[in-house]
């Protein structure tokens, strides 16, 4: 039969007695101190024994009731390891190091989650995308859609279109031939500085990537905006230069229709005042007027018509009688302008440059600045090849 616990304590007690007795009590105590280690692993064997048995009474236990009952009733994995853990809290707290495992069987499964699992979790399963802008030029600007020049003064000279008197005609070989004569104005376009700056903490620049990407797409979103603004409205002050707008001639045909006027002005006004020199090409309009014409919404039923022959749009481009139109939020909704591209140019003394600067003062505060900015100007050659108006009425019946 084996020895009991006590009784194992018993006789290795009883042993040392025998020998202290014999030795001094230095020696006793040395043999005690011995003996120690040898009664902490016998009474761990016993005590891993039975928790090696309860435990599988357990997993025996939890079997059988699998097979009569299904538990209804839900728990965390977190909730069932803390209650598997407080189970086996003697055990755990009495393991010593190289005496063996303890397994720890939990009662229930529970289901795991991001909530009750892994808090924190965010920048685990988060996406993010920095790209704010993937295409930041995907669209059209006006100064793009005018003939394009350089130069390196300080501004331009160029003659401008002013009439004429007579004309080439039919001769029958008899008298003089008919005469024809060309009035020119000198006019002189100087260079404008468009331009624009953001100061930024340098912290924000190293802490964000993709800042700086989006610094210089957004400012020169913002220069070709202005930009926009200069071709329509052009510069008052000292050497002024003039816009589109300003020069246009009012359109003067009797069309109540949008779709109408912007036809009868391109390829009837503009060609009658310039004798055939010029056609319009390009329709400027605000995007909403871009949508309404596109649509083709009918004045009476209200229903949207299938565009006609006159009016294609397709992909956000809106076409008008083969006049391309333009949207730009620089134009007065129910205002258009029409224009042979062939009577203008855009003139770069400088083309967009974007410059990252951190001067002493700027350094002292750990700030940096972006600059973005152009030198530009424009020339018109002809002010009758430029139409304006207004929409009197939704643009189709």
């Amino acid at each position: 039969m084996e020895k009991t616990e006590e009784q194992i304590k018993k006789e290795a007690m009883d042993n040392i007695k025998d020998v202290a007795t014999k030795s001094a009590e230095a020696r006793f105590e040395e043999m005690k101190k011995e003996f120690e280690p040898t009664f902490e692993t016998l009474a761990k064997a016993q005590e891993l024994k039975d928790l090696n048995e309860k435990v599988t009474n357990l997993g025996v236990e939890l079997k059988k009731q699998a097979q009569f009952k299904q538990e209804n009733e839900k728990s965390t994995f977190n909730e069932n390891i803390a209650k598997a853990i407080q189970e086996n809290a003697e055990a755990i707290k009495n393991h010593k190091r190289g005496s063996g495992e303890i397994t720890l069987t939990m009662k229930a499964v529970g289901d795991m989650s991001i909530g009750n699992n892994f808090v924190g979790a965010t920048p685990f399963i988060q996406d993010v995308r920095t790209n704010l802008i993937a295409q930041p030029f995907n669209r059209v600007w006006l100064a793009d859609l005018m003939p394009q020049g350089t130069s390196a003064g300080n501004s331009v000279l160029y003659p401008k279109e002013a009439g004429g008197e007579g004309g080439v005609g039919a001769w029958d070989g008899t008298g003089e031939k008919p005469q024809v004569d060309y009035d020119f104005e000198s006019q002189s376009a100087f260079f404008k500085w468009i331009a624009g700056y953001v100061i930024v903490e340098r912290e924000m620049l190293d802490d964000i990537p993709w800042l700086i990407s989006y610094l210089q797409n957004r400012l020169l979103i913002d220069l070709k905006r202005a930009e926009n603004d200069f071709v329509l409205n052009g510069r008052a002050g000292t050497n002024p230069v003039a816009g589109l707008l300003d020069t246009a001639k009012a359109y003067d045909g009797d069309l109540d229709k949008a779709v109408d006027r912007i036809i009868d002005s391109a390829y009837g006004q503009v060609p009658e005042n310039t004798f055939d020199m010029y056609t319009g090409n390009i329709a400027v309009l605000n995007p909403r007027d871009i949508v309404k014409i596109g649509l083709n919404k009918a004045d009476g039923s209200g229903e949207y018509d299938l565009p006609g022959d006159n009016v294609r749009f397709n992909n956000g481009v809106l076409n008008i009688g083969g006049i391309n139109a333009v949207s730009t939020t620089g134009i007065t909704k129910n205002d258009f302008l029409t224009f042979d591209r062939n009577a203008t140019m855009f003139l770069r003394r400088m083309s967009p440059e974007i410059r990252m600067f951190e001067d002493a003062e700027l350094a002292k505060v750990n700030k940096v600045m972006f600059r973005v900015e152009e030198r530009v100007t424009q020339v018109i050659f002809n002010d009758e090849a430029l139409v304006k108006g207004d929409f009197t009425v939704t643009p189709t019946e």
